[in-house]
């Protein structure tokens, strides 16, 4: 798809508008507001999700959540949203002649939610099924857990983007209208529109439904301190079939770190593709997990490098070791120009695919300007990639791969022996 340079502006009150014409038959329209659990206090923990959920609910024009969707929905357009730990993402995606309905239908829900008393007696139960499901699914509650274990309960980062069911049941109309408040402003927020449009057509939306609101002071997050423990593993006790493990580090490598793409390139080299050293090893030579990946995440102040996989109670220990071995390896001993060259390709075509379509390109522009407050190309992608060495990857791993540095939860039946485990990983 041949892509036109993307044109950035800021419009009179702070907002960021990106936009990129593609050749494409629809539009894909995003903002990213940089809110998100990171935000919380103790009290306030999962008001950022809830208010997601609640600005579908209703709006001055659209008295409920069928009428909202039916505005988009029925001109063949889709919308969705997402928090996360940094921010909280919406979109819609429509045919290319509903440019102007798609910035009516972001202004509308964003700016004009009634937020009624009704609509969070309903969502409360709404999104109390959705905590169940994730206690329900160990491969989505397991991320909950490590996350504690990294952090610590008190942490805005070691608690769950859901809250719980104590302050789900707190949550008050005040609470969401000055999380709105405080958080819902244009020098908070990045509008990406990315397909088939007119940039002087897509300028004149973004001042029309978004340019009259006003400048605001944007609120900060406390940076998250990770804390030395002196046991590492964290046993979750739980009646599954399978043991869940996660294994990861903590780094301090941030979005904008020098590190951040050597890390992700590990990654790659361990798990992109069922040729890949650790996925391999575990699943076609060994036979003893359904699957295993490796992830790098960054954030505004710091990082994680994370390693995933599910295992019969029998074979926990044995994938662990080979978890370790292959870490080892990394550290130690220089990879070939022939496998780092094939692990960059991957690297590079994962992108290309991830974001072939409007909304996936749009969502991407949008959470780069406001997570990072830059935006990065494909191609420049791609030349961050391609400048890793071999030199490179031994020089992070050994900075960041070792014990003391490592967090470990294991998710499933009796653990009898905690020892061995502990002192597993204190080989590396």
């Amino acid at each position: 798809m041949k892509r036109l340079p993307y044109t950035l502006i800021t419009l009179k009150n702070g907002l960021s508008l990106i936009m990129q014409v593609t050749p494409a038959s629809s539009v894909g329209l995003s903002i990213a507001v940089g809110a998100g659990s990171r935000f919380e206090t103790d009290q306030t923990a999962g008001t950022a999700h809830f208010l997601e959920h609640m600005l579908f609910e209703g709006t001055k024009h659209f008295s409920s959540a069928k009428k909202i969707a039916e505005y988009i929905e029925n001109v063949g357009g889709k919308s969705g949203a997402w928090t996360d730990k940094e921010y909280v993402l919406y979109n819609v995606k429509a045919p290319k002649q509903h440019l102007e309905k798609s910035f009516a239908f972001m202004s509308e829900i964003l700016f004009h939610s009634t937020l009624s008393t009704n609509a969070i007696q309903k969502e409360k139960g709404i999104i109390l099924e959705e905590i169940k499901r994730k206690m329900d699914n160990s491969e989505m509650e397991i991320w909950d857990n490590w996350f504690e274990w990294v952090w610590g309960k008190y942490q805005p980062l070691g608690r769950s983007t859901l809250g719980d069911e104590i302050t789900l049941q707190k949550v008050t109309r005040k609470q969401l209208q000055d999380y709105l408040n405080n958080f819902y402003h244009p020098t908070n927020m990045a509008i990406a529109v990315v397909g088939n449009f007119s940039l002087r057509d897509a300028e004149s939306n973004a001042v029309k439904y978004f340019g009259h609101e006003k400048l605001s002071k944007t609120i900060n997050f406390q940076r998250a301190i990770f804390t030395e423990k002196k046991i590492h593993t964290q046993v979750v006790r739980s009646d599954t079939q399978q043991i869940h493990l996660m294994l990861g580090f903590a780094t301090d490598v941030s979005y904008t770190h020098k590190d951040r793409f050597v890390l992700q390139l590990i990654a790659d080299l361990l798990s992109a593709g069922t040729s890949s050293r650790l996925f391999h090893k575990i699943i076609y030579e060994k036979g003893i997990a359904y699957s295993s990946w490796v992830r790098s995440w960054t954030f505004t102040d710091n990082g994680l490098f994370i390693i995933y996989g599910a295992f019969s109670p029998k074979n926990i220990f044995l994938a662990i070791k080979i978890i370790l071995g292959e870490l080892k390896k990394v550290k130690e001993e220089n990879v070939s120009v022939k496998e780092l060259l094939e692990t960059k390709e991957k690297a590079k075509a994962n992108i290309n695919f991830s974001l072939e379509t409007t909304d996936a390109l749009s969502n991407w522009y949008a959470l780069q300007q406001i997570t990072e407050n830059r935006v990065m190309t494909i191609e420049e992608h791609e030349k961050r990639i391609d400048n890793v060495t071999a030199e490179d990857i031994i020089r992070v791993a050994r900075e960041y791969f070792f014990a003391k540095n490592m967090y470990v939860t294991i998710k499933g039946p009796m653990i009898e022996n905690v020892r061995s485990i502990e002192k597993l990983l204190s080989t590396l």
